[in-house]
């Protein structure tokens, strides 16, 4: 219903044939879940808040000062049931349809939804970045909101499931401690369209698999959109889906939103008994839709007059204001003065806001994209590094002793190792300096279901630890709590990771391929890289996405195996990458990695992991001392002395360089090779340097040409003055347009190999 009309309806209505005797002020009420009167006129207050800032939301776009706007109008008796019974510090993660709830936890948030309405660089949420109604407020423990239906799901999930994680969080943590209670409940609200998305599916299963304490909330409108409920569901109801899950402890209540004493009746039984450690719960609450979609939408286009009529009755403002006065809770001359005085203030707070709107700027966006700081994350390793309880010598002689490594010397001691063996260490020196360390994916573990309890016949066996043995004796050393099998879920595995990041600590999920991030892509894109900036900074989202990617498998890679399309990543803002091409560098890179605040993707070519040498060229290295780190975006210069022609380029192929270089050197052509190590940040200055020393340039990429990294790489030296530095056109040479085929002929056909770099080398050097 129209908000004024409403205001009428109630202010008129005529209830001398049922209206009760008023109950004392202070008496609990048993009938509504023994709240006070003077709970239930401070959550009508709440409602009315949100109702009126709507109305002052759609003023201020006739006006041109807004620029959008989206409802929740029949929400109300949902949000405010929930926020009135959740504790204060349990974690909201809702939608744009929840101004009630934020309204109820904090009634002075009226200034902010003003400024959150204009995109008013001020606004605390998102600095203005986001459209109304995606509030991020951390001391309301009210987590950032997206856009993307249902992509909410998968931080709930995570946030439910970091939280019944037993692994202590320690005070070296951004959140010391941790973010919240151990049995907070994990509260999250959908439309019933966005319970089509496959992310809120392997969500509501993920809490069911680790019995998490989460209350999954449908408020079901029957429209998302212009597309109807039935459309979604042969039987209109979302819920149906997942009944098979109550057999695992899952349990569905079905809830009448627009009735206040229904809704009391049922919704804060089912967070006490998530709570409780019973397991998550659905809540499938009905309830109206006031007014259309969004400001640019016009439901009498195509919702028929009878259903519009239904909604406009229903409304469960309307209905709880009537059910108020009935009961004596409040009168209709009450009800009037409290909405004059929520009137007053709101076009008060507005006038404020518009009067003194400031705009945002480049800087004030660009400067809430990225958390890393070289100097900040120095500071965390060594916290971390200082807080170990135990000496890394009596760690590694321990190790020794369980057989996990063949001396009890500390790794610096051990002399010139594989990639592999270098990252299986500093895995053991992150996981031995903190509990914050965790890392789960697929076939991350040692052991799995049965086996992970059975000490006895672990004994006779070797275990797995990782496919590439990266993670391997992580779980036999540190617990099935802080490493451990997913299931085969790529989407799943990220979201579990920004649900313990979001808890304190610090993640270091594994994505087997690089090839199969795409199931997870929306989580990384929309989610985990967005939670800088869509928070205004209030939130970080520090993990460590650990994955192989590349090819030259030895014929044993091909399609979905040997991907390298680097360009994909580079493209999402607040991702970092890190590519190391020898294990030193990704000892130090994977230290920094972890210290600084924002997600990193980083990226372990499997060719290297194991070779001593490619083709003469020496790969092993020995382990950096423990306090040594690598800034990011701070690259590496081999044979700096050469300046015919320079190679750019970084991974696995600046082996294959170094090996080039020697073929070329024979030939009469000393040529430069430049290990970029991080793609994000990229290390410019480096770039511009080299071509201007060189003037002949040959960028070399696993990536494909279209969409790849290296046309960025040659936009940096052609963008400015640098241009007039070269000598030659910028050779490129990269992998072909195809995935990459299998058996031993697939790589040398696809991808680039040293005769490729030989031939580009010498065209260039030619010119």
């Amino acid at each position: 219903m129209e908000t004024l009309a409403l205001i009428d309806e109630v202010k008129s209505y005529d209830v001398k044939s049922k209206k009760k005797k008023a109950p004392a002020k202070n008496v609990r009420l048993a009938e509504y879940a023994n709240l006070t009167p003077a709970d239930l006129k401070n959550m009508l207050k709440s409602m009315f808040l949100a109702r009126r800032i709507e109305r002052e939301e759609k003023l201020l776009l006739r006006r041109g000062y807004n620029r959008f706007f989206i409802g929740c109008g029949g929400k109300e008796v949902a949000d405010v049931v929930a926020a009135q019974f959740l504790r204060p510090m349990d974690p909201f993660v809702g939608y744009y349809r929840n101004k009630t709830f934020d309204m109820h936890r904090n009634q002075d948030l009226i200034y902010q939804k003003m400024l959150e309405a204009m995109g008013d660089v001020r606004a605390r949420s998102s600095g203005g970045m986001s459209i109304p109604a995606h509030p991020a407020h951390p001391e309301l423990a009210i987590l950032p909101q997206g856009s993307p239906v249902g992509s909410q799901a998968m931080d709930a999930m995570g946030i439910a499931c970091g939280l019944i994680n037993p692994t202590p969080i320690s005070q070296q943590s951004f959140f010391p401690g941790g973010a919240y209670e151990k049995d907070a409940v994990t509260y999250t609200t959908i439309g019933e369209g966005a319970t089509s998305q496959p992310e809120y599916h392997r969500a509501v299963f993920g809490t069911v698999q680790d019995k998490a304490r989460c209350v999954w909330t449908i408020l079901n409108c029957g429209w998302a959109i212009s597309v109807s409920i039935k459309e979604q569901y042969p039987d209109s109801d979302p819920t149906t889906q997942f009944i098979g899950y109550e057999k695992l402890g899952l349990k569905i209540y079905q809830i009448d939103g627009t009735d206040i004493k229904d809704t009391l009746k049922h919704l804060p039984k089912a967070i006490e008994r998530t709570r409780s450690g019973a397991g998550p719960v659905i809540c499938h609450i009905k309830v109206t839709r006031e007014g259309s979609h969004s400001g640019s939408d016009d439901q009498s286009f195509y919702m028929h007059p009878d259903e519009q009529a239904w909604h406009t009755e229903n409304d469960c403002m309307l209905k709880t204001c009537r059910t108020f006065i009935e009961d004596g809770i409040i009168t209709n001359d009450e009800i009037a003065d409290l909405w004059d005085e929520i009137d007053k203030k709101v076009s008060e707070e507005s006038e404020k806001a518009v009067s003194t709107f400031q705009k945002k700027t480049t800087e004030s966006i660009t400067s809430k994209v990225y958390a890393y700081d070289w100097e900040k994350a120095q500071a965390t390793w060594k916290k971390y590094l200082d807080a170990a309880e135990t000496s890394r010598e009596d760690r590694f002689k321990s190790y020794k002793e369980k057989g996990y490594f063949t001396t009890p010397d500390i790794p610096e001691k051990v002399g010139a190792m594989t990639m592999r063996h270098m990252i299986n260490y500093t895995l053991f020196d992150i996981f031995g300096m903190s509990p914050d360390a965790v890392t789960f994916g697929e076939d991350v573990g040692d052991w799995s279901g049965d086996m992970l309890d059975d000490k006895e016949a672990q004994k006779n066996m070797r275990g797995k630890g990782g496919v590439f043995l990266l993670t391997k004796h992580i779980q036999n050393e540190f617990g099935k709590h802080r490493s451990w099998n997913t299931s085969l879920d790529e989407a799943t595995i990220l979201g579990r990771a920004m649900g313990h990041a979001i808890v304190g600590r610090r993640p270091i999920p594994e994505i087997q391929f690089l090839d199969y991030m795409s199931p997870a892509y929306q989580v990384l894109k929309d989610r985990i890289c967005t939670m800088y900036q869509r928070s205004n900074g209030q939130w970080a989202a520090p993990m460590v996405i650990r994955c192989t990617f590349g090819g030259y498998k030895q014929g044993a890679g091909a399609f979905w195996h040997s991907e390298s399309n680097m360009g994909t990543w580079m493209q999402i803002p607040g991702l970092l990458i890190a590519t190391p091409s020898n294990g030193r560098d990704a000892a130090l890179l994977l230290r920094t990695a972890w210290a600084t605040d924002d997600p990193v993707l980083f990226c372990e070519s499997v060719a290297l992991y194991n070779r001593r040498d490619w083709e003469g060229i020496p790969l092993e290295t020995e382990y950096p001392p423990i306090d040594e780190m690598l800034p990011f975006g701070v690259g590496a210069t081999y044979l700096a002395e050469n300046n015919d022609v320079a190679i750019i380029t970084y991974g696995a192929t600046v082996a294959m360089s170094l090996k080039a270089a020697e073929v070329l050197k024979e030939r009469g052509i000393n040529i430069r090779v430049v290990d970029l190590r991080t793609l994000k940040p990229l290390d410019e200055e480096l770039i511009r340097h080299t071509a201007r020393d060189c003037g002949r340039i040959v960028i070399l990429t696993e990536d494909r040409f279209y969409g790849g990294c290296g046309a960025t790489f040659a936009s940096v030296i052609t963008r400015d003055e640098t241009l007039d530095s070269l000598e030659a056109p910028i050779n490129m040479v990269h992998a072909v347009e195809a995935r990459v085929a299998y058996g031993v002929d697939g790589d040398e056909a696809c991808l680039p190999t040293i005769e490729k770099i030989v031939k580009a080398v010498e065209e260039t050097a030619a010119y």
